[in-house]
């Protein structure tokens, strides 16, 4: 840009907002949110995590595991949901739910367990990726490689 000249311009608008008026005696309708609607809020995250700490509670009160430890974390996880401990009820209440329905809940599960959990090789998603597996293969008819002599190119240098 030589032997030109750049001129700044300031340009300066002001404006001026005025309140809008309601029509004669007609009420403004304003929007109410509720300040934890939306998924990501911290309230709701952290109502979700204590929800997942009695869950966990149920899984291990509910767990078939054998060894020492997790028998252990099993009579410890039934202990403290039956019980009426103040850990489990301000759990239960950071969590937004009911300790005493959260309890009856608890010891009718552990009177008749159910399986929460489908068997190895049984599970609705299993038996749907296995039939999605067989129906996208490619069949394995051909061989993959052929045989050395069919895969030698002759060119002009010479054979």
């Amino acid at each position: 840009m030589t032997g030109e000249t750049l001129i700044e311009h300031t340009i300066t608008t002001s404006v001026t907002i005025e309140p809008i008026k309601p029509k004669s005696k007609q009420r403004i309708k304003t929007r109410t949110y509720e300040w934890c609607n939306d998924g990501n809020h911290a309230v709701r995250g952290e109502s979700a995590l204590w929800a997942a700490v009695i869950t966990q509670a149920m899984m291990d009160a509910l767990s078939k595991a054998t060894n020492s430890e997790a028998r252990y974390h099993k009579n410890e996880a039934i202990n403290w949901l039956t019980g009426n401990s103040r850990n489990f009820i301000t759990v239960c209440h950071f969590a937004g739910m009911d300790p005493d329905y959260v309890r009856k809940k608890a010891k009718r599960s552990i009177a008749n367990p159910h399986n929460w959990r489908a068997d190895a090789g049984k599970g609705k998603r299993y038996l749907e990726r296995k039939a999605y597996r067989k129906q996208h293969t490619a069949p394995q008819d051909e061989p993959a490689v052929t045989s050395v002599s069919e895969t030698v190119v002759a060119g002009p240098w010479g054979v």
